[in-house]
């Protein structure tokens, strides 16, 4: 079957999932209800057996406390196999990961997850996807089962997580609040697609995963990016680029945390893109995704200006690197930024020191996606 087979096999799962939301949908909160109450539960028999009330956070870490792109030959040493026991030590019941939390010390008993007890697992700041790569290395490297048998279950979890529309939560299972919008933001839908993809390809680390694997993770890529496509911002009468979250529901673009308003979202949309110029032969409706993608990175890139690292404000610098907002407004493409009282603001200079200095307002990442377009563009 061909891709643009295989999306409009998914577009129609799309379609029947819009009327008949009550089933699939209903069935999807029960199960992330289950998964849930699963997890807790296993916290709960542990603290009993311990004699314990209160469940322990293990150690945080800004991002899992170990080299996340070791070499194959890292895993056969004494270190990788003690980080490897604590990645299956840290894996939830359910199968996936937390954020923020050292993954260099193995979990006692007693102790949760993750660092973020209301957030795990999750696949935000690529928690899951990474120790899921992580272990289809140590696999290939080392052939221990363990390792395989961990990596399925995370996968599954991925299969889980996907709303019936096609697009995935920040967490699962699901927390509330904008946790539960589609999740562009931080790469967590590029994260999975690409992992999916790498799968379905059998790249790479991926050659073990067996055909019923590959063959469902790229039913599950082809669901995700048929629905990339029809999140596509579309203002006047062009296609622009992709928003940082949308409502799992409505598919309408949707704010997160304060200083997240509903925006098209630069850093997260070429990560979009990118993802999508990786699929091999590309039907028309991709090659148009990426094509007005990339148009708009053209049109609403600043050149000769830099984002002072240090003093957090723009400054002229000739000759620098193009640079884009993180957010644009929808319709105006204007720069949009805010701060933690939600206030939209239209000059970064006016919001406050600490959220200037706590978050990355301007970002280079287009530019390597249009260096990427140069080469695809030659071939589509």
């Amino acid at each position: 079957m061909s891709l643009f087979s295989q999306l409009l096999v998914s577009c129609f799962l799309l379609v029947a999932a819009s009327t008949a939301t009550a089933d699939s949908w209903n069935d999807y909160y029960r199960q992330s209800a289950q998964v849930l109450a699963a997890d807790q539960a296993a916290i709960n028999a542990e603290l009993a057996a311990l004699n314990e009330t209160e469940v322990r956070l293990p150690a945080a870490s800004r991002r899992f406390g170990f080299d996340t792109d070791a070499p194959a030959s890292w895993y056969h040493t004494d270190a990788g196999k003690v980080v490897l026991s604590s990645i299956l030590s840290l894996q939830t019941p359910s199968g996936g990961w937390s954020k923020r939390t050292d993954m260099s010390q193995p979990r006692q008993p007693g102790q949760h997850f993750g660092v973020e007890p209301n957030y795990v697992p999750t696949f935000d700041n690529s928690a899951t996807t990474t120790q899921l790569r992580v272990l289809a290395r140590a696999f290939t490297a080392t052939g221990r089962a363990e390792y395989a048998e961990a990596f399925y279950r995370g996968l599954q979890l991925i299969f889980k997580a996907q709303y019936p529309n096609g697009g995935w939560p920040q967490t699962y299972p699901l927390r509330g609040d904008y946790h539960d919008h589609i999740t562009l933001n931080d790469g967590v839908m590029a994260d999975i697609l690409n992992l999916l993809l790498d799968i379905s390809l059998q790249t790479g680390d991926f050659a073990f995963v067996s055909p019923q694997m590959k063959q469902r993770s790229q039913l599950h890529f082809n669901r995700g990016v048929a629905l990339l496509l029809k999140l596509q911002v579309h203002t006047a009468d062009r296609l622009t680029i992709w928003a940082g979250q949308y409502h799992h529901r409505t598919l309408a673009p949707a704010a997160a945390r304060a200083y997240e308003m509903v925006a098209l979202a630069s850093s997260e949309s070429a990560a979009i893109t990118e993802l999508l110029m990786r699929i091999v032969n590309p039907e028309p409706a991709v090659v148009n995704a990426v094509t007005q993608a990339a148009n708009w990175f053209l049109q609403h890139q600043l050149a000769n200006l830099y984002w002072h690292p240090v003093d957090r404000v723009l400054v002229a610098k000739p000759g620098s690197h193009r640079i884009w907002p993180r957010f644009a407004e929808i319709g105006s493409n204007k720069a949009l930024f805010a701060d933690r009282d939600g206030k939209i603001l239209y000059d970064v200079h006016q919001v406050s020191l600490e959220r200037r200095q706590g978050y990355a307002w301007y970002t280079a990442t287009p530019e390597q996606t249009l260096q990427l377009y140069q080469q695809w563009q030659i071939a589509h």
